[in-house]
């Protein structure tokens, strides 16, 4: 609420004390009025202005925080600068960018993620990935003051692997043989390294990634009557970006400095999945094949008790309700 509106309210609100003695009506008054969002002080950077990390920055643009956002591509800046106080550019595979800025900064969301292909290339995950949280660590290291520095790093329930559909939560083993889960373990030991007195680091696994723009409900009821070309045994886990977004700030608020698992409670294999929506649509089923037919797999029903227990609640708690 603009500091202007909220004079004139203030200003009415006297004129009608002064008029009448009633002050319960005056109480009725201001308590219809919107509370006004209050700049918090806080310095934060997101690291990865992408899907997830741009829907972060706006929420942190409400709440009145003062904000560094970074992107790869040049072209983004103009469009970033009408959300973060200060744009940048980082690229991991460039020495000519820096996170020098870091080092006064009060918190931290890392979301790197490599550019989009259908392929996957493992020299960039391991560049985008190891090489952009190398030189993080670095600049972290710098810091001259102690004031407190919460981080978030956003990372993937994929590094569970194939659990064959067994109840996973965080104390369950990662995959290690599979490069890219390699890769995205490796990030979080790394980050979870610089853990102090003064440095919180909270790592959230999330699952496949559904919300505006990324309709994943509506994809697979395009498949009805058809048939997917993946194994529909296995048990994917999802996770809506707006909860993503109320995650980070959760994390946050409560200072949280573990790994948990942030995603929603669907626990359906593929097939389940898609036979739910399409019997809610009235559509044909869709047949899935019972073969796995790429080498990275998640098979396993993530449990999100952990992040629960703490008091988080979901917006979107199930792709199906």
């Amino acid at each position: 609420m603009p500091a202007a509106k909220i004079y004139k309210t203030l200003r009415f609100a006297e004129r009608k004390m002064a008029s009448s003695p009633d002050l319960a009506s005056l109480y009725q008054l201001l308590a219809k009025q919107p509370t006004p969002i209050l700049p918090s002080g806080e310095r934060r950077a997101v690291l990865g202005c992408g899907y997830v990390g741009e829907a972060v920055a706006r929420a942190w643009k409400q709440e009145g925080h003062e904000l560094w956002a970074t992107t790869t591509r040049r072209e983004r800046l103009s469009e970033l600068s009408e959300l973060a106080d200060s744009p940048l550019i980082f690229d991991s595979t460039d020495s000519s960018t820096h996170l020098d800025f870091v080092a006064d900064i009060d918190g931290i969301l890392i979301s790197f993620a490599p550019s989009k292909s259908s392929v996957v290339d493992l020299t960039q995950y391991r560049s985008t990935f190891l090489g952009g949280m190398q030189r993080l660590i670095e600049t972290l290291d710098r810091r001259s003051h102690n004031s407190p520095l919460q981080l978030v790093h956003l990372s993937s329930c994929g590094v569970y692997g194939n659990r064959q559909g067994a109840i996973t939560n965080e104390t369950a083993p990662t995959d290690s043989e599979h490069p890219v889960n390699q890769v995205l373990v490796q990030a979080e030991e790394m980050i979870a390294s610089i853990r102090s007195h003064r440095i919180k680091v909270c790592v959230l696994r999330l699952g496949g990634i559904y919300g505006p723009g990324r309709d994943i409900p509506a994809m697979l009821l395009s498949a009805a009557g058809g048939l997917v070309q993946r194994n529909g045994l296995n048990v994917p886990c999802w996770i809506h970006r707006d909860d993503i977004v109320r995650g980070v700030c959760f994390a946050f608020e409560q200072g949280l400095n573990d790994t948990y698992n942030l995603v929603n409670d669907t626990q359906l294999s593929g097939q389940e999945l898609t036979d739910c929506l399409c019997e809610r649509a009235g559509l044909p089923l869709a047949k899935w094949m019972k073969i796995n037919t790429s080498d990275r797999v998640l098979n396993a029903r993530v449990s999100n008790d952990k992040l629960k227990q703490l008091g988080f609640t979901f917006t979107h708690p199930c792709m199906v309700g």
